[in-house]
Order: C-alpha cells, then sequence, then structure tokens
C-alpha cells in the first residue's frame, strides 16, 4: 500500500512539473516582450556617452551642393579652419570625388557640433532629412555629416536633390570610423562638445517628436553650461 501511494505521488509530482515549466517559460517570455514593446528602439546604450569622441581625419566630399544653414565651423587654432577651408572643397578632389583636403575631429573642436551619419542608400536617412534641415536653417548648432559607405556621385546627387543640411561633409568610405563610434547602421547621430566629448546618442531616424523632447533641450543644456552652439557668422561660397 506504501509502495503505491508513494509511487502515486511521485507520479503526480512528474504532472505537475510538467505543466509548471511551460507556464513558467511562457511567463517569463511575456515579461521580455514586455519589456521590449515598452522600451524605445532608438535609445540603444552607449558606453561613450560622456567619453571622449574617437579621433578622425576624413576627407571631404568634393563638389558637394552648397549648405543650407553655411556658417563658419571653427574658430581659429591654429590649424587651417573648417570654414576657409571648405571653401576649397573641391580644390585636389581626386578620382574617387573626395577632397585631400582632410577634417580632422581637432580641427572641430571649440563649439558643439551634431555628427550626423547618414547615405544616399539609407531609407530612414530620407525621413530624418527634413529635420536635418529644419535645423540648419535654425542655426541652432553646427551639423556635420559622415558620409557612410556611400558612392560620392550618389551622395552629391542626394544633396542636390533633397537640400544640404551639413556645414561638412566627410567621407567613411571604408566604415572604420564609424566603427570606432559604434555605429550600429545607419542613420545615427551623436551630439559632440565643444571639448570633443560624446553628451547624446541618437540610433536611428530623428523623428519630430525627437528632436523637440531630446535633442534640442540636449544642446540648451550644453548652451546653459557656457557652451554656445550656434554660430551665424556667414561663411562665403566655395568660388565659381
Amino acid at each position: 500500500m506504501k509502495k503505491k501511494r508513494a509511487k502515486a505521488k511521485k507520479k503526480s509530482g512528474l504532472f505537475s512539473l510538467r505543466y509548471l515549466l511551460p507556464a513558467g517559460f511562457f511567463l517569463a517570455l511575456s515579461v521580455f516582450l514586455l519589456l521590449g514593446l515598452n522600451r524605445n528602439p532608438n535609445e540603444i546604450p552607449s558606453p561613450l556617452i560622456g567619453k571622449a569622441a574617437p579621433e578622425y581625419a576624413l576627407p571631404r566630399l568634393a563638389d558637394a551642393p552648397a549648405s543650407i544653414g553655411r556658417r563658419a565651423l571653427t574658430p581659429d587654432n591654429g590649424n587651417t579652419s573648417a570654414g576657409q577651408a571648405s571653401a576649397d572643397a573641391g580644390a585636389g578632389a581626386d578620382a574617387k570625388g573626395t577632397s585631400d583636403n582632410l577634417v580632422s575631429s581637432q580641427a572641430l573642436r571649440g563649439q558643439p557640433y551634431l555628427l550626423n551619419v547618414w547615405a544616399s542608400w539609407c531609407m530612414p536617412c530620407l525621413q530624418e532629412h527634413p529635420q536635418m534641415v529644419a535645423l540648419a536653417q535654425s542655426h541652432r548648432i553646427r551639423i556635420v555629416g559622415m558620409n557612410y559607405k556611400d558612392q560620392p556621385a550618389d551622395a552629391r546627387r542626394w544633396l542636390a536633390r533633397n537640400g544640404n543640411p551639413y556645414d561638412e561633409i566627410i567621407v567613411d568610405a571604408q566604415g572604420r570610423t564609424a566603427i570606432d563610434f559604434g555605429v550600429y547602421g545607419v542613420p545615427e547621430t551623436f551630439l559632440i562638445d565643444a571639448e570633443g566629448r560624446i553628451r547624446y546618442k541618437l540610433t536611428g531616424a530623428l523623428s519630430v517628436q525627437t528632436l523637440q523632447d531630446q535633442l534640442l533641450p540636449a544642446i540648451a543644456a550644453l548652451e546653459s553650461n557656457g557652451q554656445p552652439s550656434g554660430n551665424t557668422s556667414p561663411r562665403p561660397n566655395p568660388a565659381p
């Protein structure tokens, strides 16, 4: 009799375990999915926030269309200023459509700027472009475009068709600098302060809401800390 009871109890325990395991797995999966749905996919944490941005020196995109919000990019810090050099952006252009005149992260220091990683083949880049254009027209902050794994001719056509919001356009043909920045995919946008530290990162397209709720407040925070980001002094158009 005791053996029968023990056997029945063991069988009952196995029966319960058989149903408890799937139920527990389903509950855990439901919690995981719920957290995933409530999380903003653009808010991917970056270990670079608050740290110095990776150093770079990249060629300019030669013969780029005129910028919508032309401004002098950098103060004279001992190097050739980006504003002056951009007037000669087409000079020394090679067969690949880039200029031998490099833009370095060091030369861009002194004022905050927005680094926008984009490509002509990127559909989300086109979706966010009206926000970039509006930001350029506001003269709120300098915008540097990093053209990622693109063909220079395609990039120029894209900018001519949609407008050029960038004060500088640098070419990362192989994507190596983007890797240094931890880029997951285009577009990605970084707010870099006057000392060259990354203060904000956005993965994915910049929406109107994100511009208003996140990016503009981040820019305002830099301004309140004594880092004026706007510069309305005109930059001369490249010589014809």
